[in-house]
């Protein structure tokens, strides 16, 4: 994967879980990385663990590694963070749209959004839409989305769960159905800038935090051993780092292979596209 060494990485939710895994075996590759960490301390932590990994791996190319805060789900967040990266960093090469949550009760971001759409779908596109004119469009860029087979129940007339008895299941499954129409949609708006947009399921990987913030009932029923972090991370990995996928677009992948996607409907992705700008576009709270 020598087309990764010496190329700008951006990486949301890097702190634990597969997001760690990836900035880690990005940075094994000679990456530089840039953390994008709702908490900035723990960002600091990966960064000394990547440091150290590849001191002990006896790496060679070693890229940079900096560590920006932000809140994924804040409007005002990402334009802070958007503001800084340009300011201190060269444009992107790969953006890995990682940062999730699954909440037990219903609660809103500080622009008054249900939390989980408002990170899981809405901080994707923030932050995306935010660095597209810091894309480094004349070296084939990348965008991975981590999402997840774990999709479904999806409701765009209630996103937000205004509607419906709230159900912090349903609320992640109906954002990884959202990922991957918004996936979709992007990748056909980026396609003539040859900005590629793919997305990605990492399985269950049960030694995650989110995984352990599912409701236990959850856990229990897929209590069989699952993957590791290391296995949920690697598709995404290959998606940032491979030649094989160079100029390969709006592809839906599980364990480097094409897999079927469910969520794709023109209509539907254009209709979810139309709501991400609404939300980006209201007047905070």
């Amino acid at each position: 994967m020598d087309w990764i060494a010496g190329k700008h990485v951006l990486i949301t939710g890097p702190t634990s879980g597969i997001g760690r895994q990836i900035a880690i075996e990005l940075g094994r590759l000679g990456a530089h990385l840039v953390l994008a960490c709702r908490d900035e301390a723990k960002g600091r932590a990966v960064a000394r663990a990547i440091a150290a990994d590849r001191k002990a791996g006896d790496v060679h190319v070693a890229g940079d590694v900096d560590v920006l805060q932000v809140d994924v789900s804040s409007r005002q967040s990402v334009q802070t963070f958007v503001a800084a990266y340009a300011a201190r960093h060269p444009p992107v090469d790969v953006l890995v749209n990682n940062a999730g949550t699954v909440q037990g009760e219903r609660r809103e971001s500080v622009d008054g959004i249900e939390l989980t759409f408002a990170t899981n779908v809405l901080g994707y596109h923030r932050v995306t839409c935010g660095l597209l004119d810091r894309f480094n469009t004349a070296g084939a860029p990348r965008i991975v989305v981590v999402a997840s087979a774990f999709a479904g129940d999806l409701d765009l007339a209630d996103l937000e769960f205004k509607q419906r008895p709230y159900d912090g299941l349903l609320a992640y499954r109906q954002s990884k159905a959202c990922d991957r129409l918004w996936s979709w949609a992007m990748a056909r708006r980026l396609q003539p800038s040859g900005i590629t947009v793919n997305a990605m399921t990492p399985g269950w990987v049960p030694d995650t935090e989110l995984s352990r913030n599912l409701l236990p009932e959850v856990r229990q029923a897929r209590s069989r051993p699952g993957r590791t972090v290391a296995q949920g991370a690697d598709t995404a990995v290959w998606l940032a780092a491979a030649p094989d996928v160079a100029g390969v677009t709006a592809r839906f992948y599980a364990d480097r292979r094409e897999a079927p996607c469910e969520f794709r409907d023109h209509d539907t992705e254009e209709r979810l596209w139309r709501i991400c700008e609404d939300f980006v576009s209201r007047t905070p709270r």
